[in-house]
């Protein structure tokens, strides 16, 4: 077991909020925990343990959320084929650029879409295959090299007017579909390492506890 520096255990805090918020609106926990963390670590070492704790988390949100998923699925479906292909070109960069580069292009094309998604952004989007495959081709990208979907995931949805099952059915299959195909391509890459594999000291249990008090939260509310 690693020790906890101070490193480590800001990460800890980090995660275990993130994971409430979670745990209440279906996503957050890359977008909250990225931009922090970043500044501990570099995305080699963060992306894979975060790609292994969202791929459960997204499992047992989408669990949760199942009466959403047949309403939903049709306009997802041309998204999830679109992440394919993304996902792989953005695991290659990932493993191909330098770290110092990576870092920069996450905090560049991040944080304008939490500001974006924070200002309540509205522009009507219709759910057709036009929109879909190359918006699911770029979220790959973005998801492989940054953890990050959020943002413009819930601006999409948010601006097809889905109610709030249906919001988060989608939201949960996307992110399902992208976490499961991210790990399989880090691993194929061989960017499962010691140092990521450490993280998860400080992942765990924070999840274990910020995601179902966010539950609650959110079925209390």
């Amino acid at each position: 077991m690693p020790e906890f520096d101070g490193a480590m255990l800001f990460l800890a805090a980090t995660t275990c909020f993130a994971a409430f918020v979670n745990g209440a609106i279906g996503y957050g926990f890359s977008s909250l925990t990225v931009p922090l963390a970043l500044v501990f670590y570099p995305n080699r070492i963060l992306n894979p343990a975060i790609v292994i704790i969202e791929v459960f988390v997204n499992v047992y949100v989408l669990f949760i959320n199942l009466k959403g998923v047949p309403a939903v699925w049709r306009r997802v479906f041309p998204i999830l084929l679109g992440l394919l292909p993304g996902i792989a070109l953005g695991g290659y960069a990932l493993a191909s650029l330098q770290p110092g580069w990576i870092k920069f292009a996450t905090y560049t094309i991040i944080l304008p879409l939490i500001l974006l998604q924070a200002a309540g952004w509205r522009r009507p989007i219709e759910a057709s295959w036009l929109i879909g495959l190359p918006f699911g081709s770029m979220l790959g990208i973005l998801y492989s090299v940054t953890t990050i979907s959020g943002p413009p995931l819930a601006m999409l949805f948010n601006n097809q007017g889905l109610v709030k099952n249906e919001f988060r059915a989608g939201l949960a299959l996307v992110r399902v579909v992208e976490s499961s195909a991210t790990a399989f391509v880090y691993y194929k890459l061989g960017l499962f390492i010691s140092e990521s594999g450490s993280l998860l000291y400080a992942f765990i249990p924070s999840v274990l506890l910020g995601i179902p008090a966010g539950i609650l939260r959110h079925s209390a509310a």
